[in-house]
């Protein structure tokens, strides 16, 4: 360490190479040095070349006037790769060394790490770097990074915690907001989405068109025509805000969703620029209800036709053969999943087989249904955790009627909260009902 004058502070740069930490201490004006103060490293008394002329950022103070300096680019990149990389114990062992070290990551790296929990499914990782955010002295981070993780637990389906970072947020702004209440309204969470807006409006914060597009999906949630349209007509009318095609898809969702197909029509007829391909696709979607239309959306599957009765059982048997060979796991799961078969049917659960359209008889199309994936994966989570565990599933297709009965009852038979993301929405199934109050 190369010691400068007496009157110094000492603080920590993180040279090219990783493999250390050098301390140093810097000549200073002799003043009150705050946080987030910026000074550059410069003059021959600092010999180090990977540490001289760089600008770092002093972000707290210790009363032993130890200054904490960021991390530079190549730690940064290199704790993004190991997240990337699915070596998330090793990225967060990086990230405690880190902090034990006097370094911390700063308010960029930890959104780009938080983005790339997201883009991962990485909910307990996302936790893990949230508590960091948390212990870092007199807490230096952005609001961006609050933002972030608000914005990630809503992704990930963890409302609570979404909740509790938000209302603990030392300052917000009107994206911390939006992201409250989208987050709440495309989780299903329609009334406390509306009653999140409600607040913006009470301490003076002035909504955006972000914040109208919440409140149409949260009173598409919840069914509420009347109120939608009226946020809608607010928008232009008491804030000079011009909807975009997405506050028109979701008008034409709020009526699709309670049947008022006419009115959509009309709607759409009255739209001042053009209807977009959303906007249409949105109106068939309740147009032309059915499980065919809700089915083509289910992937493809091996084509029965040309075998005869006899045949196709075999086939059916056979496929639920080789699911149940492989690793014990495997066998443990599909051994649950039958069982909770019988206990869903026993609570009144009658499988819908309009939901397989192949030509097959009764039977092998309830076996069909039973072993849709996400019945699986659910069967595969009450193994593997403890009574009382919320089970998350994301389903990159659209979750079926049948399976969201099943789902339904379930979560009251076993008095867990299941939540499944499909390619349309979050829903969280919780004491036999659903967040999207089976509008979906």
């Amino acid at each position: 360490m190369a010691e400068v004058v007496v009157n110094s502070l000492r603080f920590c740069a993180l040279p090219t190479s990783t493999r250390h930490v050098e301390r140093i201490a810097l000549k200073l004006p002799q003043c009150s040095l705050g946080a987030s103060t910026s000074f550059g490293v410069t003059g021959t008394s600092i010999q180090d070349k990977n540490i001289k002329d760089k600008d770092l950022m002093v972000v707290s103070c210790s009363p032993q006037h130890i200054v904490h300096a960021h991390t530079d680019n190549q730690v940064s990149s290199e704790l993004k790769q190991l997240f990337r990389d699915g070596k998330v114990k090793a990225a967060l062992q990086v990230l405690d060394k880190l902090e034990n070290s006097g370094i911390l990551v700063e308010s960029i790296d930890v959104i780009e790490l938080l983005k790339v929990c997201v883009d991962m499914k990485l909910l307990e990782a996302g936790k893990r770097v949230h508590e960091y955010v948390m212990r870092t002295p007199s807490k230096p981070y952005t609001s961006a990074v609050f933002n972030k993780l608000v914005e990630m637990y809503c992704e990930l389906g963890d409302l609570r915690s979404a909740r509790t970072v938000f209302d603990e947020m030392p300052v917000k702004d009107l994206n911390s907001w939006n992201l409250m209440l989208l987050g709440l309204a495309e989780n299903g969470q329609g009334r406390e989405a509306l009653q999140i807006f409600s607040q913006l409006k009470e301490h003076g914060v002035r909504p955006n068109g972000s914040s109208f597009l919440g409140v149409v999906i949260a009173c598409g949630c919840l069914g509420e025509v009347e109120e939608g349209l009226k946020h809608f007509e607010s928008m232009s009318s008491d804030y000079d805000i011009e909807p975009t095609l997405e506050h028109y898809v979701g008008i034409v969702d709020l009526l699709g969703k309670t049947q008022m197909i006419a009115e959509a029509k009309e709607f759409i007829r009255n739209m001042p620029i053009e209807p977009s391909s959303a906007v249409w696709e949105t109106l068939e979607k309740y147009s032309n209800p059915g499980p065919r239309k809700q089915l083509g959306e289910l992937g493809s599957f091996p084509s029965f036709s040309g075998l005869g009765h006899s045949k196709r059982k075999k086939v059916m048997d056979s496929r639920s053969s080789n699911k149940k060979k492989g690793n014990p796991e495997r066998s443990k799961a599909y051994e649950k999943l039958r069982s909770l078969s019988e206990e869903v049917r026993e609570a009144g659960y009658v499988p819908d087989t309009k939901y397989v359209l192949h030509d097959l008889d009764q039977e092998a199309k309830e076996k069909a249904l039973m072993y849709h994936s996400e019945r699986l994966a659910i069967a595969y989570g009450l193994i593997s955790t403890r009574p009382g565990t919320t089970l998350r599933i994301i389903k990159n297709l659209r979750i079926c009627g049948d399976c969201h009965n099943f789902v339904k009852i379930l979560s009251s038979i076993e008095k867990r909260e299941i939540i499944v993301r499909d390619n349309k929405r979050f829903h969280h199934f919780k004491d036999g009902k659903c967040s999207c109050r089976d509008y979906w």
